[in-house]
């Protein structure tokens, strides 16, 4: 699926360059996304929604769910972004 849209596949290289869950996938099944990780699966997350929002918003949602899903804080897996001189998310790049 992801070889071959590249719609969710430049989405998900941004969602991979702001969290480092170890293993994180994403597959289409019908009308959804089912995330997934080393740890097992993670949350089902509705196609229009993914398109929609911003891959943050997506990492945000994933992160909330692993939380819930395995008692560990999924933000920790978050990557510093040390080695830019800006802030990737700010408005004034």
């Amino acid at each position: 699926m992801m070889g071959s849209d590249k719609e969710t596949y430049l989405k998900m290289v941004a969602i991979w360059s702001i969290t480092s869950i170890p293993d994180l996938k994403i597959k289409l099944i019908g009308d959804s996304f089912k995330v997934t990780c080393k740890f097992g699966f993670i949350v089902s997350m509705d196609a229009k929604l993914f398109y929609e929002i911003e891959p943050l918003e997506v990492v945000q949602l994933i992160e909330k769910s692993f939380t819930k899903q395995f008692g560990v804080e999924g933000s920790k897996y978050r990557n510093t972004f040390r080695g830019f001189k800006k802030n990737p998310f700010s408005s004034q790049n």
